[in-house]
């Protein structure tokens, strides 16, 4: 196979492996110095007044809700489109979840339908970044302040995109940011939420101080299990490695390549405490390097990202991301609309193009949520539709022209010929 790209590369450099190396050797992983330094790094970055580090964006939501005393009774403003951990998460604190439909365009939060969803009960609104672009942050901040509430801002997905000018992340009173192998700013885990409001940051860490260190085990699984995805997701090993593999179980009718690479979508309300605890001293020592190449990297995704999505223009039956006009996307997910989203991902992959189904849901209609069910038809013909491109800061001009083509050609097929038809061969 001359070509072959994969849904998604880990953006860390062999220097992290130096470190983690070399910080288990001084038994460094989980205790040290360098916390501080990346809270106080992170939030000169972001510009925000302060910055509370801990291990993951969810233990940070839970804990910064908690600090905004939100509980029994208490409405939040969410997108219905997200991942269930997220209304999870206030109902374990006791909270209501008020769903509210997402843009068709942006798939990010409708501001106008959460200004409508306010009530006297409203403790606060969120405002998620998905897949690399800034939800309408300033619209949905002047709903927060005239409804006496709180903005928080979900920053997983969009760390160092600006909106307006500004970070995301500095507009709200909380932005939670996630550290994950998968994000652009990967760190072996890890999160953090940034505050611009000290009283409020000194709550939070008064709670995340009661906190244990991550055990050093849980270090190592979490480097260790990162180092096959980084080899075998490199330009020169995938095409004869991983996309070999993806090919055989596609043929099998198998999605365990699907299942291996995502984490498990629980549709409970369970929300699981046992991994709150505190930032341990190699993530942050990691952030602290990953911060100083976070700008031309996501410089390169938006640049990849954004051509991409040009040669998908004029495709009848794709919708391909259209960013807000005048403001960045880095396309960290770049996802697009198709229809017969497993017939076209199948086809795709034939041509050397790996995708990711979507791993998100419309909390609205999951039977776990049921007691605050809402009718949210964009968020509800997502999933089923939704699939992920590659983009990564490997791809050259020649590879996104390749990329594009394969889709056009897809969508061709996909439009001319039934679902059921025979398909052999290029077809």
């Amino acid at each position: 196979m001359a070509k072959a790209f994969p849904r998604h590369t880990i953006n860390l450099d062999t220097s992290a492996y130096v470190t983690y190396f070399k910080l288990w050797k001084d038994m460094d992983l989980t205790s040290g110095t360098n916390v501080l330094k990346f809270e106080k790094a992170f939030a000169e970055y972001i510009g925000a007044v302060s910055c509370v580090a801990m291990s993951s964006a969810r233990a940070a939501f839970y804990v910064t809700m908690k600090a905004l005393a939100i509980g029994r009774g208490d409405e939040v403003i969410m997108p219905a489109y997200t991942f269930p951990s997220m209304p999870a998460a206030v109902v374990a604190i006791g909270a209501i979840p008020v769903f509210v439909d997402v843009d068709p365009e942006t798939f990010n939060i409708d501001p106008a339908l959460a200004a409508a969803a306010v009530t006297p009960k409203t403790k606060a609104i969120v405002a998620a970044h998905l897949f690399g672009q800034a939800a309408e942050v300033e619209s949905l901040a002047k709903t927060a302040k005239a409804a006496n509430a709180f903005l928080i801002e979900d920053c997983a997905h969009s760390t160092g995109v600006f909106f307006h000018g500004k970070h995301v992340g500095s507009w709200g009173d909380a932005g939670l940011f996630s550290f994950g192998i998968g994000k652009n700013m990967p760190c072996f885990g890890g999160g953090a939420v940034t505050f611009k409001d000290r009283d409020l940051s000194g709550k939070v860490r008064k709670l995340v101080n009661s906190f244990s260190e991550p055990e050093d085990m849980s270090i190592h699984k979490k480097v260790w299990g990162s180092i096959p995805g980084w080899l075998l997701t490199r330009p020169e090993s995938f095409p004869w490695t991983f996309y070999i593999v993806a090919r055989m179980l596609s043929s099998m009718g198998s999605d365990a390549m699907d299942a291996s690479v995502e984490e498990p979508i629980s549709e409970t309300t369970h929300f699981s405490l046992r991994s709150v605890n505190k930032m341990a001293n190699l993530q942050a020592t990691v952030g602290i390097e990953q911060l100083t190449k976070l700008r031309q990297r996501n410089a390169t995704l938006a640049r990849n990202g954004a051509y991409l999505a040009e040669k998908l223009q004029g495709i009848p039956t794709v919708q391909a991301p259209k960013p807000v006009a005048g403001e960045e996307h880095i396309y960290q997910y770049f996802r697009i609309l198709v229809p017969e989203a497993g017939r076209f991902r199948s086809l795709l992959l034939k041509r050397g193009v790996d995708t990711k189904r979507d791993d998100m849901r419309d909390c609205s209609g999951l039977a776990a949520f049921s007691a605050f069910k809402k009718d949210c038809p964009v968020a509800a013909d997502l999933p089923d539709k939704s699939i992920e491109l590659p983009n990564n800061v490997f791809l050259t001009q020649g590879d996104i022209d390749y990329i594009a083509s394969a889709v056009r050609e897809v969508a061709d097929i996909v439009s001319r010929t039934p679902a059921d038809a025979a398909t052999s061969g290029r077809s």
